[in-house]
């Protein structure tokens, strides 16, 4: 009886212990791993309000925030993503686009979890760049051979629902509200027509167009970027007018527009970064900077000179008048112009590693000598009784 006291005793100590040794373990946190900030962006959707998330690719990696804090996003194994975006009525909505395959990725719960979807095509190659009518729930996706591919959310799945064959990489799309798409390639412009189901060439533009943006006002205004003669804008995608007060054209040069950018959260809010061209058989390229207009393009200002690095994109604070980042040719790390603060660093939460865990495996221990002790304990208590159930050799009792 003494015997059996004791060992219940100490039977009661293990369990205690495993029980504190295993709170232990769930009390510890994930271990948070700082990296250096974004170095390498290749796409970048910005929020679709002010203080909302904004998402961006980084080495072929997906991160999720803002300009003080961003987070890592996990991704499919074996993806490279080469595009996001984001859907102006459904901001949960996040749609990747692959560097490795012809397919693009859909979240509804803001990157969390994905779907795939392989674009219906036997072609190989690489998604360029996304472009989302949230109204419309069509999804534009652009490769680099072949062409523009135009899909359907219908909620759960997304059907195809639409081609644009094209024999040239698609560099860039823009969508609007009202059913009207631009797609641009190096050299020629697109614009949608009967919902993205037909294609027409834009062709009274007076220089190849170079960047797009799109503000979702009533109705949608398009803005495109020329390769000699500045911005046009638009509001049916064929008439186009100058858009070029303010950004300076200098007598006997061409302008050069590198990228535009639309504030998301104030439609009126635009960004451009130029560049002069002077001469023509050598051409010389000298860049302007970045400007800014806060009323739909009809009068711009400089914003930030850079007079010695051309700005490849730009990417604006939703929401923040005159706060802009831009990549330049030299650089993918983004650069803070304007009102925007420097870009802070990258927090990236992992799990906690896969070594050995003290805590944890004492856990398991105590657990098991504690289950080992109440089997003896239930042998000893069926002896005293007089014995164990259909043993040979020992009678069992009433």
């Amino acid at each position: 009886m003494k015997s059996r006291t004791i060992l219940l005793a100490m039977i009661t100590i293990f369990l205690l212990g495993a029980v504190l040794a295993g709170m232990a373990t769930a009390l510890e946190p994930n271990k948070s791993v700082a990296v250096e900030t974004l170095t390498n962006v290749r796409d970048f959707a910005p929020a679709v309000a002010q203080n909302g998330v904004s998402y961006a690719v980084d080495g072929g990696l997906l991160f999720a925030g803002n300009e003080t804090t961003w987070q890592r996003l996990p991704t499919p194994a074996g993806l490279i993503v080469n595009a996001v975006a984001v859907s102006s009525r459904q901001p949960e909505l996040v749609y990747i686009g692959a560097a490795n395959e012809l397919a693009i990725y859909v979240s509804s719960d803001a990157g969390q979890s994905w779907m795939k979807i392989a674009l219906a095509t036997q072609a190989i190659g690489a998604v360029t760049d996304i472009a989302v009518d949230g109204a419309n729930r069509l999804v534009y996706v652009g490769t680099d051979t072949d062409g523009v591919h135009r899909l359907r959310d219908v909620g759960r799945s997304m059907i195809a629902a639409g081609h644009l064959l094209l024999d040239e990489p698609v560099e860039e799309i823009v969508a609007a509200s009202n059913g009207t798409a631009l797609v641009r390639t190096k050299w020629h412009l697109y614009r949608a027509e009967e919902m993205g189901l037909r294609w027409v060439a834009v062709e009274n533009l007076p220089s190849p167009a170079t960047a797009l943006a799109v503000s979702q006002t009533t109705p949608p205004t398009f803005y495109v970027g020329t390769a000699a003669s500045g911005v046009r804008m638009s509001q049916d995608g064929f008439n186009w007018q100058s858009a070029n007060t303010g950004l300076g054209f200098t007598p006997g040069s061409q302008l050069f527009v590198n990228d535009l950018a639309v504030d998301p959260a104030q439609p009126g809010v635009l960004y451009a970064a130029t560049s002069l061209i002077f001469g023509s058989a050598n051409a010389h390229t000298t860049p302007v900077g970045v400007a800014m207009s806060s009323d739909g393009a009809a009068n711009w200002a400089a914003l930030a000179p850079l007079s010695d690095v051309a700005v490849a994109m730009l990417l604006p604070v939703s929401g923040e008048t005159g706060a802009v980042y831009a990549l330049t040719a030299a650089s993918r790390t983004p650069l803070a112009l304007g009102s925007a603060p420097q870009m802070a660093t990258v927090a990236a939460v992992e799990s906690t590693p896969a070594a050995p865990n003290f805590t944890g495996t004492l856990a398991w221990v105590l657990a098991a000598l504690a289950g080992i002790g109440l089997a003896v304990v239930g042998v000893m208590e069926l002896r005293q009784r007089g014995g164990v159930a259909g043993k040979p050799g020992m009678p069992v009792t009433a």
